[in-house]
């Protein structure tokens, strides 16, 4: 009984974050159709607090909750990946990020090639949607990377 009270925090924080998730398979009638009621929280798998299984009350399947994400199996706390990234965004490169995040090399990477594929994926969408020439889209961010500065 103990257990479980200790736990119902956490069981509170996930039903909540179930409502901001959709179901990630595409066959399911209700496929990115968020706050409808039908994600649960399921359990925690693993050790670490991205391990977490839900399930679409809609299609029955469960599914992780990073499914879907450039970051499906990968086993680092969300907070690692984003010091990861920020470092690297700020021009440090791959030897003085895993130095200072406290990381191999290879995780960093990994997770530069994680990303890095769901961005060009995010860029195809952009210019596929938008009909614009490499050009154009290049002079566009040369536009919004001016503006930030100001």
């Amino acid at each position: 009984m103990a257990r479980k009270a200790k736990n119902e925090p956490y069981h509170q924080m996930m039903k909540l974050r179930a409502t901001t998730l959709s179901c990630p398979y595409e066959d399911c009638i209700d496929h990115k159709n968020k706050a409808n009621g039908n994600i649960i929280f399921v359990r925690k798998y693993g050790t670490g607090e991205t391990q977490n299984l839900f399930k679409c009350t809609t299609c029955k399947r469960t599914f992780s909750e990073r499914r879907g994400t450039p970051l499906f199996e990968c086993h680092l706390p969300d907070e690692k990946v984003y010091q990861i990234l920020k470092c690297l965004s700020e021009g440090n490169g791959i030897r003085a990020t895993s130095r200072i995040v406290g990381v191999s090399k290879d995780t960093v990477g990994s997770i530069i090639n994680r990303i890095g594929d769901h961005m060009e994926d995010v860029a195809a969408t952009l210019m596929t949607n938008y009909h614009l020439d490499e050009c154009q889209l290049d002079e566009l961010w040369g536009y919004i990377f001016k503006k930030k500065r100001i």
